[in-house]
């Protein structure tokens, strides 16, 4: 059965819009942490020089905002597509359009048509999709792009299949089906959705608290407590991937940033 992102982001509503700037620390409102990804979109739009960024789950437009400040001409456009109305809600002007909309229903020439080339980005939105949705979403994506038009997402993914299914372990048992690949895995789907893997590189890692995560997920103390028993039962503590805490626990969420080519 394909997991339903929209299903996965309506879980998380009460975190959506003011909350979501000081969750896991403040990371996806952090300047720092988004400037590797931001780094990688630059480079591409300098050598492709499209006439429309679109950044696919923009969330509150926090990237795009970022990307703003770089200064660049009033020509292109900014398009933060979300399937979340509190997150767009948090969304500044800038120059940024909004779009409220899932990504399995985005069609690039509704919303930017003619002949000028686009720009897709994304940040930690893929694993929305689930194991067999992850596939499908990227030949969809692959589908709205022309050849040559550049992809720059980062996601979140393993170097093996142990420390991806660890997580993935913690993710069902916190009642979720989100799902992350090894990044062998991950640049497999990708060429074979029809994008060019021409740059892979790691990005910062997102520290997951457990009270970080019982507000997101909804789960209780009792079940911060089961959680951490089964994982160590299965996997064992692995400094920097998952680690006890006399209370709880905290595991970590690592991130590589992939630039992509349609081909």
């Amino acid at each position: 059965m394909r997991l339903d992102p929209e299903q996965e982001v309506r879980k998380e509503v009460a975190i959506h819009g003011a909350e979501w700037s000081s969750l896991h620390g403040g990371y996806f409102s952090d300047p720092a942490s988004a400037a590797p990804l931001l780094e990688e979109v630059l480079r591409a739009i300098e050598v492709s020089c499209p006439g429309t960024v679109f950044d696919l789950g923009g969330g509150t437009g926090f990237l795009l905002g970022e990307l703003a400040k770089r200064g660049f001409d009033n020509s292109l456009r900014l398009i933060n597509i979300d399937c979340s109305g509190a997150q767009l809600g948090r969304s500044r002007g800038g120059g940024i359009t909004t779009v409220h909309r899932s990504l399995s229903d985005f069609r690039r020439g509704e919303i930017a048509p003619g002949p000028k080339p686009c720009l897709f980005m994304m940040r930690s939105v893929l694993h929305y999709f689930g194991e067999k949705g992850l596939l499908p979403i990227l030949k969809h994506l692959r589908g709205q792009a022309r050849k040559g038009e550049h992809f720059i997402h980062q996601t979140a993914c393993f170097e093996s299949r142990r420390e991806a299914e660890c997580l993935n372990l913690l993710y069902r048992l916190m009642g979720t089906g989100k799902w992350y690949p090894a990044a062998s895995a991950l640049a497999e789907r990708l060429e074979s959705a029809g994008w060019e893997v021409r740059a892979s590189l790691p990005a910062p890692t997102l520290l997951l608290e457990w009270r970080d995560l019982m507000r997101r997920y909804g789960f209780d103390r009792a079940g911060a407590a089961r959680i951490r028993g089964k994982i160590l039962e299965e996997f064992g503590e692995e400094e920097g991937l998952f680690e006890a805490l006399p209370e709880g626990f905290r595991a970590y969420l690592r991130y590589r940033i992939y630039g992509c080519r349609a081909v």
